[in-house]
């Protein structure tokens, strides 16, 4: 141990004074204005992230207990388990401790592995600590400033210890990619052959879908679920409430069959809140509690609202994501609809927060996203036709770990559910597709009407990464009655309204194991990648992209507009009670 250490402290001596560039960036990005250099004595929160000793090892071992037919199904890892992957080496914490004591610095560990320290500092410090310039730029449209710095370098011998470092080069993206938006959809005919001849006359006429509507479309069950030990936890971010008195409200109209005063719990993180006020619901959080609570019959649903770190959404969603990984015993689903396009975060916050999902998976999480409902998303400028270079997928639904919920709907005198136009899809830039999609997207590939195939990541020449992750995997109607503010409302469509629905069913599903015995269902992908003709397969209907054109088409199987399609309850339970 002594030679070790010995040997340690002559490269640190001799290295240190080296500092290489970890990250940087020639301008801030389009519509950030830099208005001057960050006050001297300003305090500045650091997160850094350290490298993980075995990400790889975890993710192997994910795919492992999640793929049925696996001899290690269903053997979930313990917090303990997940941080030995997880816990970066003891030399790269001695470097990191030895480099910022020697600024007069101190970090604590933000994460249970070690894997995440945050550091205190001022301004002046930080420009010491990294060689930066953080200085305040301002959001052109909404006025409001951030600190940033467009590069930041560390020592040498640290490149291999440290991933990356935050708030730095990273500005504020967009944020609730799930939002609902405005659809005007005149009522569906009553006329004609339906898709489903169960679904009753009403449902046929409305243009929106109620609870009961979408038992009778997806055979949801309404007799209340057992009660056992499973939790279905609905996101919240940003004082996106959800009220109590319109979900009340909501299940006197809607569920006349279940008790209206059935309710839900509340986890609070970064002292997140649910604000009860009469005009404080949330169009994001509301709606998805409504639908869980209404849909999810029985099961215990939880809110778990975290607080707003100003202009730090994606540090919001890595708090969330780490809360629940400390839990003892976490939801066994996980609602999340919340997110952006690729483009407005950074590869290494996409990687960072992919692979808490990880963790997640491992312990036996099922976490469930919505794609957004832009399509194939607007294309970024650069080489191709007209400018375009690649269309933008949404994340986080592209990481690899979770289930990504696309959009259908019923269109003017439609006889059968389509694939939605708005439904976010589309192929990952970030990261490498994992093998349980490799049949059915290679199959998409093969037979898809589409003259957007063949991108190439390093030449950039075309639109799609076709060798990394492709979203959907699954799909669900998307616009739904709703009661927003006390107000019944049926003009919001969103893949918000889609994860909901397809999440209560998971959730149902859970149940079903959990109280005959068995572990919840986990991640679903590869259960889901096996099972095709659990889903009612969409063929019609393509989703809008950038570059002047039609994004993807929806075809006989899995394609990146609807993946696999809408479930059939019946054949996933069916799935289900054979594992």
């Amino acid at each position: 141990m002594l030679k070790t250490i010995t040997f340690f402290a002559l490269l640190l001596a001799t290295v240190q004074s080296e500092v290489l560039v970890l990250e940087k960036r020639d301008a801030p990005p389009a519509g950030f204005l830099r208005v001057g250099p960050t006050p001297a004595d300003q305090i500045l929160n650091l997160r850094l992230a350290l490298t993980q000793g075995n990400i790889a090892g975890l993710q192997d071992t994910v795919y492992e207990i999640n793929t049925p037919g696996n001899t290690r199904y269903g053997q979930y890892l313990t917090l303990h388990e997940v941080n030995s992957f997880m816990a970066p080496t003891e030399e790269t914490v001695a470097a990191v401790n030895s480099w910022l004591a020697s600024k007069d610095l101190t970090a604590r560990p933000i994460t249970p592995a070690g894997d995440w320290i945050s550091v205190n500092t001022t301004a002046s410090q930080a420009n010491e600590l990294l060689a930066a310039d953080f200085s305040t730029f301002q959001n052109q449209e909404t006025n409001q400033t951030v600190v940033r710095t467009l590069s930041y370098s560390i020592p040498g011998n640290l490149t291999g210890g440290i991933s990356w470092v935050h708030p730095t080069v990273n500005f504020p993206s967009a944020k609730a990619l799930g939002i609902p938006s405005l659809r005007n959809t005149p009522s569906r005919a009553a006329s004609g052959t339906f898709a489903s001849p169960s679904i009753s006359p009403n449902c046929r006429e409305n243009s929106s879908w109620t609870p009961q509507c979408l038992q009778e479309l997806y055979s949801i069950p309404s007799a209340p679920a057992k009660p056992v030990a499973n939790v279905f936890g609905v996101s919240g971010f940003d004082d996106d409430f959800a009220n109590k008195r319109d979900l009340k409200a909501f299940l006197v109209r809607y569920r006349l069959d279940m008790n209206p005063n059935t309710t839900f719990d509340l986890i609070s993180v970064d002292d997140g809140i649910n604000n009860q006020l009469p005009a404080g619901a949330g169009i994001v959080s509301d709606p998805a509690i409504q639908y869980t609570v209404g849909l999810a019959t029985g099961v215990l649903v939880t809110f778990i609202s975290t607080g707003e770190l100003p202009n730090d959404f994606y540090t919001e969603m890595l708090d969330q994501a780490h809360s629940l990984l400390l839990m003892a015993n976490p939801p066994q689903t996980v609602l999340n609809t919340w997110g952006s396009l690729e483009s407005q975060v950074s590869a290494q916050i996409a990687i960072s927060l992919c692979n808490v999902y990880a963790q997640l998976a491992a312990r036996g999480v099922s976490y469930i996203v919505s794609t957004g409902a832009l399509g194939g998303g607007v294309s970024t400028g650069g080489i191709g036709p007209g400018g375009c270079m690649a269309f933008d997928p949404p994340f986080p639904a592209t990481c690899p770990f979770v289930i990504a919920v696309g959009a259908t709907q019923f269109n003017v005198n439609a006889t059968q559910e389509t694939a939605s136009s708005f439904s976010g899809g589309g192929f990952s830039n970030f990261f490498k597709r994992p093998t349980y999609q490799d049949t059915a997207v290679e199959g998409y590939l093969e037979s898809a009407s589409t003259q957007n195939t063949g991108f190439n990541v390093s030449s950039r020449a075309g639109r799609i990464p076709t060798h990394h992750p492709t979203v959907p995997d699954v799909s669900a109607i998307d616009q739904v009655q709703i009661i927003l503010n006390g107000v019944e409302n049926s003009l919001f469509a969103s893949t918000s309204f889609s994860a909901a629905i397809f999440a209560s069913i998971i959730a149902l599903l859970s149940n079903e194991r959990i109280a005959a015995g068995k572990p919840g269902l986990g991640f679903l992908n590869p259960l889901l990648y096996q099972n095709p003709s659990a889903f009612t397969d969409m063929t019609v209907g393509n989703n809008i992209g950038g570059c002047n054109t039609v994004a993807f088409n929806a075809t006989a199987g899995w394609d990146p507009i609807s993946g696999f399609g809408s479930p059939i309850y019946p054949k996933l339970q069916e799935v289900c009670n054979k594992l």
